[in-house]
C-alpha cells in the first residue's frame, strides 16, 4: 500500500468527486498509472482555483 499526495485546487478536487475520478498532474497519466488497488490518495488544495483562486492555506 502506498500513500499519494495530490496538490490540486479545491475546484478540481470537487469536480473529480462529482465525476467519480481522481485528478492530478494536469491531465498527464503517469502519476495515476503508478497507483495500485488499495493505494490511498490524499489531496492538498493550496488555492480555490488553479491559478488565481483565493489561497486556502492556514
Amino acid at each position: 500500500m502506498t500513500y499519494w499526495l495530490g496538490v490540486v485546487s479545491r475546484a478540481h478536487v470537487r469536480r473529480g468527486v462529482e465525476l467519480g475520478i481522481a485528478q492530478i498532474g494536469h491531465g498527464k497519466r503517469a502519476g495515476l498509472d503508478r497507483m495500485q488497488p488499495g493505494d490511498w490518495l490524499i489531496y492538498y488544495s493550496p488555492r480555490e482555483e488553479l491559478a488565481a483562486g483565493a489561497p486556502l492555506q492556514a
